[in-house]
């Protein structure tokens, strides 16, 4: 299964705040198996958020969107998927009265903008946020999956974890994991160190890719299978052909790697 995450605001596109969320959905995504072939950046604009939404529906079989599920008018998430799916909006009675008590709780005043959080897209199903008030959304349409997240990271990642990821894993079927291992070298260039390895490269599973990280190389290799075990086993035989390539450039043990 591939899925495309869509992250949304402009305030990440103006480098105002950094996208903690696309690398988490990205950890998330690896650990259960799943391909993100791709990453979008979109701003507060219904016209090009509706239009990203439509091209990662056209590449993908799954789309995660986080950011703009708030109240204020510039919060076009749920706005989009209706106009890319050709959908109304619907409210959660439930949400909505949830939404009155915390506000009146609060400050005793609910504004129509706060319970824009109660709505979602007819026919969509609305996703519980146990730590927030915006509602997030599973729907398909013509046979892709799509989810709409919050931004705020700690709603991000609980809605994630507890909605969208069992939903991912169930639609796959099959349990699979992706792992990475980074395997550090010395005195050798990207391009040299891809030229020794050779028809390495050619490998689909594991894979190969190269990192230059204060000037030394390193070589990513990369597997995916049923589980942890079967995926290291993977790792480890392509390890041990890269290692042998490299001869001296290749130092032993794994480099520190972030990520699955």
């Amino acid at each position: 299964m591939i899925v495309e995450v869509i992250s949304v605001g402009t305030e990440l596109l103006l480098g105002q705040i950094v996208n903690s969320n696309a690398a988490t959905i990205a950890q998330r995504l690896a650990a259960a198996g799943l391909d993100a072939h791709y990453q979008t950046t979109v701003g507060d604009n219904l016209k090009r958020l509706t239009g990203a939404i439509a091209d990662a529906a056209a590449r993908a079989d799954a789309v995660v969107l986080t950011g703009g599920m708030g109240p204020t008018p510039d919060d076009l998430t749920r706005d989009a998927l209706c106009a890319f799916a050709g959908v109304g909006i619907a409210r959660d009675a439930a949400q909505e009265q949830r939404i009155r008590d915390r506000v009146h709780q609060a400050r005793g005043s609910v504004t129509e903008s706060a319970l824009r959080m109660a709505d979602h897209p007819e026919g969509s199903d609305p996703l519980p946020n146990p730590v927030g008030v915006a509602l997030g959304a599973a729907m398909e349409h013509e046979g892709v999956h799509l989810f709409a997240l919050p931004g705020v990271p700690s709603e991000m990642v609980a809605m994630l974890d507890a909605e969208v990821m069992p939903r991912l894993r169930a639609l796959v079927g099959e349990p699979a994991v992706l792992r990475s291992r980074l395997l550090q070298t010395v005195g050798l260039g990207e391009s040299q160190v891809a030229e020794l390895l050779g028809d390495l490269n050619d490998s689909t599973n594991p894979s190969l890719a190269y990192m230059l990280t204060d000037n030394q190389t390193r070589v990513r290799i990369s597997a995916k299978a049923a589980t942890d075990a079967a995926a290291d086993a993977l790792i480890d035989e392509m390890e041990t052909a890269v290692v042998a390539r490299l001869g001296p450039h290749a130092v032993p043990g794994p480099a520190d790697a972030p990520g699955p």
